[in-house]
C-alpha cells in the first residue's frame, strides 16, 4: 500500500485480545521496545497502545479518561518526503499531542508537540507535516490533562508513507532499504540527481519560441521576427520538494529588427532576496544594473537577465538581417545557459514559478515588451501605455494589447516565423482570429500546417 494509510477505530482494530500488547510506563524508555534493524523488520512488536501502564482494550471504544495519556506505536513504515500525520478526535478541553519517530535502533526522536483547543466537536489535527524520510515507527502520545474530561480518538491518518500491512500479531514483513548515494532520502532509482543532495527531481518545460515586434506601442511591419528566441526551462527541486534551481537554456533564432534588444525574465511573486545567485547571463554591465546575487536592482519581483544585447549573442551568416530573409546565409545564435539558485529557506515550490519573459531595448532599458496580460516590471516606462496603437489598461490587467486586440509578443511551441517585412497575418492565416478572440479560437494557428487555410508557406521562414 502506498501514499496513504489510515487507522480507523484504532483501539478495536489492534486488540481483539491483549496477548500481543506491550507495556511501557514511560514513553521515553525503550526497554520494552524491540529495536528493528537492517533490513528493517519487527517480530511480534508491531502495533500496540498503552496508557498509564494499562491497555485500553476494545471495550473502551477509544475513550481516554481525564488526567491520562495514550501511547500509540505504529508499524514500521517508510516515510516519504512531505509525509503528514493527522488525528481525528473529540475533546472537551484543551490538550496536547506529542509525536516521535522511533529509529531502527530504538531511539525516540521527538519531532512535534501540538496543543489543541477542545470544542466538544469532532476535529482533525495535523500532528506533523515532516521533511524526514526513511524507515521509522511513528509514535503518538495523546495527553488528556486534568479537568480535560473524556477524549475520544476516532482515527489516525498518515499520508505519503509506504508500509507493509502487519499480519497476525502485528508482524511487519521485511522491507529492503534502497540505494541512496547522496543520502538525501530519495532512492537513486527515482532521484534525477543521485549524486547531489541539493537536487532530487527535475521538471522540464519543452522548448518554447518567443517572438517580438519591436516598435511597440506602434504596429510597425508586424512581422514578429524582430527578436525570436527559443528557450527551454528546467526546474529542480530537492528531497523536500523545495524549489532550488531554475535553468534556462536560450538561443536567438532571428533578429529582423534594426533596434538592438535584450531579453529577460521576471519571476512574479518571487522576492529578489529568495535568489542566492544567477550565473550564465550574457550582460555588459551598463544596461541592467544587477545586485550581488545577479538579479536586477530596483525590482519588486526577481528579474533575471538572459542577455542585454542581441548583437553580442549571435554570429551573422550574412545579409542585412539575422535569419529573416529567405536565401540569405543562415547565422547561429549562442546557446546561453542561465542557472538561478534559490535559497533553501525561501520555501518555494514549483507552483510558485510564474514566468514573465520580456524584451527590452538595449539603449532604453525601460522600453519593455511583454505578452498580452503580463505586467510590466517595476522599471518599465508606463508612459508608453495608451499611446499610438496601444490600449493597455493597468487597472483591468489588459496589458500590451493593441486597439485591435493584437499583441506585440507571443509564445508558441512551434519554431517557424514570418519572413522579413511580412505581416504575420499574411503568413499565419488564423493569427488574427486567434488574437482577437483573446486566444480562445484557433489555438493551433501556429502548429497547424494546412496550406492555404492556416498558412502561406511562401511567407514563412
Amino acid at each position: 500500500m502506498k501514499a496513504k494509510m489510515i487507522y480507523i477505530g484504532l483501539l478495536a482494530l489492534v486488540f481483539g485480545g491483549i496477548s500481543n500488547a506491550q507495556f511501557s510506563h514511560d514513553f521515553s524508555s525503550t526497554s520494552n521496545l524491540n529495536p528493528f534493524s537492517t533490513p528493517y523488520y519487527t517480530s511480534n512488536s508491531g502495533c500496540f497502545m498503552v496508557g498509564n501502564g494499562s491497555v485500553y482494550d476494545a471495550n473502551l471504544d477509544g475513550v481516554l479518561p481525564d488526567l491520562s495519556y495514550l501511547q500509540m506505536m505504529m508499524p514500521v513504515m517508510q516515510l516519504n518526503t512531505g509525509y503528514v500525520i493527522t488525528i481525528e478526535l473529540t475533546a472537551a478541553s484543551s490538550n496536547s499531542v506529542d509525536a516521535y519517530l522511533v529509529t531502527p535502533g530504538g531511539s525516540f526522536n521527538h519531532i512535534q508537540t501540538v496543543h489543541f483547543t477542545g470544542s466538544s466537536q469532532r476535529q482533525t489535527i495535523t500532528v506533523h507535516s515532516g521533511a524526514a524520510s526513511g524507515f521509522y515507527r511513528p509514535h503518538i502520545v495523546i495527553r488528556n490533562l486534568i479537568g480535560g474530561g473524556t477524549l475520544v480518538l476516532h482515527s489516525i491518518n498518515i499520508t505519503n508513507a509506504t508500509y507493509t500491512a502487519p499480519s497476525t500479531g502485528c508482524n511487519v514483513s521485511t522491507v529492503a532499504p534502497c540505494a541512496d548515494t547522496d543520502s538525501d532520502g530519495v532512492c537513486d532509482d527515482v532521484d534525477d540527481y543521485p549524486n547531489d543532495p541539493t537536487k532530487a527531481y527535475s521538471s522540464v518545460v519543452p522548448s518554447t519560441t518567443f517572438m517580438y515586434e519591436d516598435l511597440f506601442p506602434a504596429y510597425g511591419d508586424f512581422d514578429f521576427n524582430d527578436l525570436v528566441v527559443s528557450a527551454k526551462r528546467e526546474a529542480i527541486t530537492d528531497a523536500d520538494n523545495d524549489l532550488r534551481y531554475l535553468v534556462i537554456e536560450a538561443q536567438v533564432k532571428a533578429a529582423g529588427g534594426s533596434i538592438a534588444q535584450g531579453w529577460g525574465l521576471e519571476l512574479n511573486g518571487i522576492n529578489p532576496s529568495d535568489v542566492v545567485s544567477v550565473n550564465g547571463s550574457d550582460v555588459s554591465g551598463n544596461v541592467m544594473m544587477l545586485g550581488a546575487n545577479g538579479t536586477e536592482n530596483g525590482q519588486t519581483h526577481a528579474v533575471i537577465p538572459v542577455f542585454d544585447n542581441v548583437n553580442k549573442v549571435i554570429t551573422w551568416g550574412g545579409g542585412s538581417f539575422f535569419n529573416t530573409v529567405a536565401g540569405d546565409p543562415v547565422g547561429t545564435g549562442d546557446i546561453i545557459t542561465v542557472t538561478i539558485e534559490f535559497a533553501k529557506n525561501s520555501n518555494l515550490a514549483l507552483a510558485d514559478l510564474n514566468y514573465n519573459f520580456f524584451s527590452f531595448r538595449t539603449t532604453d532599458r525601460s522600453h519593455e515588451i511583454h505578452e498580452i496580460g503580463m505586467a510590466p516590471t517595476s522599471l518599465a516606462d508606463v508612459s508608453l501605455f495608451g499611446t499610438m496603437a496601444d490600449a493597455t489598461n493597468l487597472n483591468s490587467g489588459d496589458t500590451y494589447v493593441s486597439v485591435d486586440g493584437f499583441p506585440w509578443a507571443i509564445s508558441t511551441s512551434a519554431t517557424d516565423y514570418a519572413v522579413e517585412k511580412t505581416d504575420i497575418v499574411e503568413a499565419f492565416l488564423k493569427f488574427a482570429s486567434w488574437a482577437q478572440s483573446g486566444g480562445n479560437s484557433y489555438q493551433d494557428w501556429h502548429t497547424n500546417t494546412t496550406e492555404g487555410t492556416y498558412r502561406n508557406s511562401a511567407k514563412i521562414y
